[in-house]
């Protein structure tokens, strides 16, 4: 390391606070602070999708399971592409439903108990999503700096008190600005400059470098975990809450569709880079002690100085994008979904505090859960896996189904999360057959139990309508729009 990397990534924290900063002055209440008062233009609105889905588990986890298992990893991209490519369409109708967040509209088809239920569920996994960015910034630390005296433990610190200020103050406005810049950052430093110098290094080796380490097109994997990624990943982009909560957020509903195709774009070629990296060092590092440090690793060893500083600034942008993202979406998930709920007579001012009070107290928690030092991409899988196994499949009625009820919603959910967290026990000790996966289990259950509590208690003179039921998609922008029918 040489003191101008120091200076540019000194120089790339301050500038995210100071972004933070900014973006505060203009947070006067609660719907400033958490849909950036519904004004994202298309710029902002895409840096921002980007910066949340290229995060730590999309590049260091990648980058290392590709060191493992080689390009059969990017199935799992395919997984993820394959949501962004439907959110294309479903996007604009959940902005013209006026649907925030996830707890919200599980409330409006079924009531306040799904609300509730759905928002703790949601809260618990994206903890764990922001603990995962958290590991990887400490092991990027590890490998970078150790020289300095900067260890795991003092990295993870660090950060969690930048993301947590600029976050506190600023809301999706500072996020939103803050992944854009980002971005920009990342692309340049992880996806143009850190190839180019790697190949000029390695020459007339790279085509020996890029030989995958697994010789059958699954990458040694059994069929069952590879198809295991369609439910865990497609699933969740589905119903990922930071995204739902950009489109809220989005200034036009006609720029939903374009920024999501080009989100889905940048995120292919993201993959196809990481995923290559993982490749190239499984042939030139095979003694790296954690493969999670790929990428950092990589930089330290090709990179030159001021381009090193910028690829490295590049690499916390990549976890610091997905991280604030993580702890925006607990904010408003608690203080709208939970106090609000529970409390619906509380001023807008102590629910802003009560928002800002939460992203303090999970950074708290986000810091400890990272401190434990757990693998990125099975963390990240398992906290999915809960998540998706609980809510998809009332959230995806909710939406389109007629039949669906609350004691279904209820069931399902219980179901889901339930099968699940068995499942995945079973499989720990050895007791669950080859191939068979738990999320794929909880899936199935969680359907089969919505479609016949259904069927069991549906009351046509009761009955909710589908939220997206007779949405206006041709709409150009966010005024005038209609409430679902009820």
């Amino acid at each position: 390391m040489d003191f101008i990397d120091l200076v540019v990534i000194a120089v790339y924290f301050c500038v995210l606070v100071g972004i933070g900063i900014y973006a505060g002055s203009k947070v006067k209440n609660s719907e400033d602070y958490m849909v950036a008062g519904r004004s994202l233009s298309m710029p902002v609105l895409l840096g921002t999708l980007v910066g949340s889905a290229i995060g730590a588990a999309a590049t260091f986890g990648k980058a290392g399971k590709a060191y493992e298992v080689g390009y059969a990893i990017l199935i799992a991209s395919v997984a993820y592409i394959l949501g962004y490519i439907v959110l294309c369409f479903l996007a604009p109708k959940l902005q013209q439903a006026k649907i925030d967040t996830i707890p919200g509209a599980l409330e409006r088809r079924y009531g306040k108990t799904m609300r509730v239920i759905s928002a703790v569920v949601l809260v618990l996994a994206v903890i764990a999503l922001f603990g995962a960015q958290l590991i990887a910034i400490g092991l990027t630390a590890e490998a970078v700096f150790s020289d300095f005296g900067i260890t795991f433990e003092h990295a993870v610190i660090i950060a969690t008190l930048v993301i947590v200020i600029y976050t506190l103050v600023g809301g999706l406005l500072a996020v939103a600005y803050n992944d854009l810049f980002q971005t920009i950052i990342m692309l340049i430093g992880g996806g143009l400059l850190l190839p180019l110098f790697l190949s000029i290094d390695l020459g007339d080796q790279l085509s020996s470098a890029l030989v995958s380490p697994a010789v059958d097109w699954l990458g040694g994997m059994h069929w069952g975990y590879v198809l295991s990624f369609f439910p865990i990943y497609f699933a969740f982009v589905l119903i990922d809450p930071s995204i739902w909560q950009r489109v809220a957020a989005s200034k036009n509903t006609a720029n939903l569709k374009p920024a999501f195709l080009a989100t889905a774009a940048i995120f292919m070629f993201w993959s196809l880079v990481v995923v290559t990296l993982g490749v190239i060092a499984f042939n030139t590092l095979p003694d790296l002690a954690h493969r999670d440090s790929v990428i950092p690793t990589l930089v330290m060893n090709h990179m030159p100085p001021l381009v090193k500083g910028i690829c490295l600034a590049a690499i916390m942008g990549i976890i610091i994008s997905t991280a604030d993202s993580a702890l925006l979406v607990t904010g408003t998930t608690v203080s709208t979904d939970l106090f609000k709920v529970l409390k619906p007579e509380i001023s807008d001012k102590k629910q802003l505090l009560i928002t800002r009070i939460t992203v303090l107290v999970v950074g708290i928690f986000g810091l400890i859960f990272a401190l434990q030092k757990s693998n990125i991409f099975e963390v990240m899988m398992l906290a999915l896996a809960i998540f998706v196994s609980g809510l998809f499949v009332p959230v995806m009625a909710a939406l389109f189904y007629k039949k669906a009820t609350s004691s279904a919603a209820l069931i399902s959910a219980i179901t889901g999360a339930v099968v699940q967290l068995s499942s995945f026990a079973a499989k720990m000790q050895g007791h669950l057959p080859e191939g068979v996966e738990p999320i794929l289990l909880a899936l199935v259950s969680s359907s089969l139990a919505m479609w016949f509590v259904s069927h069991l208690t549906y009351n046509p003179a009761t009955a909710t309508q589908p939220l997206l039921r007779n949405v206006d998609v041709n709409l150009q922008s966010s005024s005038s729009i209609p409430e679902p029918v009820k």
